[in-house]
């Protein structure tokens, strides 16, 4: 058991820091307080600024482009400044079916940012850091930690500062189910944020819901996060991703695909049932020429690159890990085939940006891609991955845990003296139809229901060794 643990205790201490940062053309600005109400509303671009040090101006007017100003940070803590944030551009308009462009905050006057002087939350976490997927979820607790940091400086939980508990099950379901009844139990965490565990997940969904307590947001990959009333999903069904990836590849002119899916992660298999066995691929107007399962401590992919070529396909699509893929298009690349590569967002890291055989890949994305600085919520992220951590490399592990930490602030409304988990299941039953600032599709939450929202993704293509948002911000929903 405990070769597999790895406990990390993260007591957050509350800075007030200070921090302005500058709109670019009209010189508005929008207060925290008012970002903060927004982001606990319907479907508005909620935004936090940056603490830590001070940070030139990201936004300006017109319409799907900010500009990047880079973080100057100093160490001033302990005083108390303003907090204020400048409101970006919108999101642009797409103009394919189901797209939906993501709203304005309204300027307001800058306020002090609120401090987190009631009692202390205790925040679980529980994920696979290490073990055969670790690698996936590389930076996943540090993103966390960023969170913690940020929140706890602009107000923490509905005026509760944060204290993380963030266990790592190594991928075996015991030490997922024993690591999150000690923070239940020992650690009295009143939820979870951010939880990534797909091979882990049916382990602790009994307990969770014998002690009504909350999973908020986390990889999204397991249906049983749409089959417990204690789970809420900052994300789509990442099985949608795949159906999602052969319609693009499709109308870019891709119908030959060939499909790759791990074998030990169940999310990898599923994918390929949701395209193949379920028709899903068939339905998108593909013809699926080639597939085949692989591991994910396969060396080399040189059988499947010569199988995939002979059999014509056009197009990989590939459902697994980040390292393999790269595997993969070095093999096939050294058997000169270099086909249009399709990617889940738990495969996209720093690594496959960085690969020159991986430009133009395409990958679905669940939650914001994390290059994106479009919406004032977007921006936030920008600003607080530089002040807390500029040496982490953002990938779409960092933009699940940053969009379920947020999610949990949406959802703190009706926490008071000593906070409960039946007030932030409150709380998170009153969420309608919220997209968390352009940072998630539009999340519904019901009291002892199930997710109502429906299946919207953001699109990444990686040009010149860089990952750009195909649509300027927005999603398509299906």
């Amino acid at each position: 058991m405990t070769g597999h643990r790895s406990r990390r205790r993260w007591a957050i201490p509350m800075v007030a820091v200070a921090l302005t940062v500058l709109a670019a053309g009209c010189g508005s600005r929008v207060s925290h307080q008012a970002i903060v109400k927004a982001a606990r509303g319907a479907v508005t671009n909620g935004s936090r600024s940056s603490s830590g040090g001070s940070a030139q101006a990201l936004g300006g007017s017109g319409t799907g482009s900010t500009s990047n100003a880079s973080a100057t940070t100093t160490t001033t803590l302990g005083s108390a400044s303003s907090g204020t944030v400048a409101p970006g551009g919108t999101g642009g308009t797409s103009t394919g079916a189901g797209a939906v462009a993501q709203g304005n905050v309204a300027g307001a006057p800058a306020a002090t940012a609120p401090s987190a002087t009631e009692s202390t939350i205790n925040i679980g976490n529980v994920g696979s850091y290490s073990g055969l997927i670790g690698a996936i979820f590389a930076g996943g607790q540090q993103s966390l930690e960023v969170w913690a940091d940020y929140t706890n400086a602009h107000g923490g939980l509905n005026g509760h500062p944060v204290h993380i508990y963030s266990e790592d099950d190594g991928g075996d379901p015991s030490t997922n189910q024993t690591d999150t009844e000690q923070e239940v139990t020992q650690d009295h965490v009143i939820a979870f944020v951010g939880d990534l565990e797909p091979l882990t997940a049916s382990a602790n969904v009994s307990y969770l819901q014998q002690q009504n307590i909350p999973e908020i947001g986390g990889d999204a990959a397991s249906a049983q996060w749409w089959q417990s009333p204690m789970l809420f999903p900052q994300a789509s069904y990442i099985q949608g991703e795949s159906d999602h990836s052969i319609r693009e590849a499709v109308a870019a002119g891709f119908t030959k695909i060939g499909i790759l899916y791990c074998i030990e992660d169940p999310t990898c298999t599923n994918g390929y049932n949701t395209l193949v066995p379920q028709g899903g691929a068939k339905a998108a107007g593909a013809d699926v020429v080639y597939s085949a399962s692989y591991s994910l401590t396969q060396p080399d992919f040189t059988a499947q690159c010569l199988a995939a070529q002979q059999a014509g396909a056009t197009a990989i699509y590939f459902a697994g890990d980040g390292d393999s893929l790269i595997r993969m298009a070095r093999d096939c690349s050294a058997q000169n085939y270099k086909p249009e590569y399709l990617a889940d967002s738990i495969a996209v890291s720093a690594a496959v940006e960085a690969d020159p055989l991986l430009n133009g890949l395409l990958s679905t994305q669940s939650n914001f891609p994390w290059t994106d600085s479009f919406t004032p919520a977007q921006q936030t992220y920008q600003l607080a991955m530089k002040d807390y951590a500029p040496g982490l490399a953002g990938s779409a592990t960092s933009a699940a845990e940053w969009t379920s930490g947020e999610l949990a602030v949406a959802a703190d409304k009706f926490l008071g003296a000593t906070p409960t988990s039946a007030e932030f299941l409150q709380g998170l039953w009153t969420i309608s139809n919220n997209n968390l600032g352009g940072l998630a599709p539009p999340l519904t939450f019901n009291a002892h229901g199930l997710p109502g929202q429906p299946e919207c993704f953001f699109e990444m293509v990686l040009k010149n060794n860089q990952f750009v948002d195909a649509n300027g911000g927005n999603y398509q929903c299906e």
